[in-house]
């Protein structure tokens, strides 16, 4: 199935804006991450790999195991992902990670099926539908959101129901990062992640807030050396 990129973007947006998320900075952010995780396109998990892939990506698992699983995406799929999350043991392929940013697990599914009134649990597969994926991945961030709110604002001391006006953009962009990742995802993982999905933001609308910033950080450094 081709895809147009732009379409796509801007599926999303209208979706973000519908389920409430209209601050352009938090949009803008999020379609950063949405860019790195998929590129606009609403892709499947693969899963895939070669033994040392496997190890690589899952550090929980061995070499030795990941023989056992190297080339064979349904059976590690089932593997990582079965009897987690709603998912029985034989699920983990048929609820892996799809739409725009990799939505994954049962519950899930069924959590933002009931949400935007699809059956997603009986048809996995609608994720593939770059219509219905928009209205997913908003839903999932606005989930994602309200349910992590606090705990962002005791770790950054930002409110995302109530971004400041002149609030550091990269500094939401790394929250929404850390939202995608999973709050409770390792500093390192959300800071390599918050990097690739920094390219995708300086094309974004709040693109000559950045330069600004990093402006006034040269000034005040060379202030500061005098």
């Amino acid at each position: 199935m081709v895809q147009d990129k732009a379409y796509n973007k801007a599926l999303i947006k209208s979706a973000l804006i519908n389920k409430g998320i209209t601050n352009p900075l938090l949009i803008d952010s999020i379609l950063a991450v949405i860019g790195k995780e998929s590129g606009f396109k609403t892709i499947e998990e693969d899963l895939y790999y070669t033994a040392p892939r496997i190890t690589q990506v899952y550090k929980n698992i061995n070499l030795e195991q990941a023989k056992k699983l190297e080339k064979n995406p349904e059976k590690l799929a089932n593997y990582v992902y079965g009897g987690k999350y709603g998912n029985a043991a034989n699920e983990g392929y048929k609820y892996r990670g799809r739409s725009f940013n990799q939505i994954t697990f049962k519950n899930t599914y069924k959590l933002i099926g009931d949400q935007i009134g699809q059956d997603l649990v009986k048809s996995p597969q609608l994720l593939n539908t770059p219509e219905i994926a928009a209205q997913a991945t908003a839903q999932y961030f606005k989930n994602s959101i309200l349910s992590g709110r606090n705990k962002i604002n005791d770790k950054y001391k930002v409110d995302l129901l109530n971004i400041k006006t002149n609030e550091n953009p990269n500094t939401i962009l790394r929250i929404i990062t850390n939202l995608n990742a999973g709050l409770g995802a390792s500093s390192t993982l959300v800071e390599n992640e918050y990097k690739k999905a920094l390219k995708f933001f300086a094309q974004s609308s709040v693109k000559s807030v950045i330069p600004l910033l990093l402006i006034a950080g040269t000034l005040l450094y060379f202030i500061s050396k005098k």
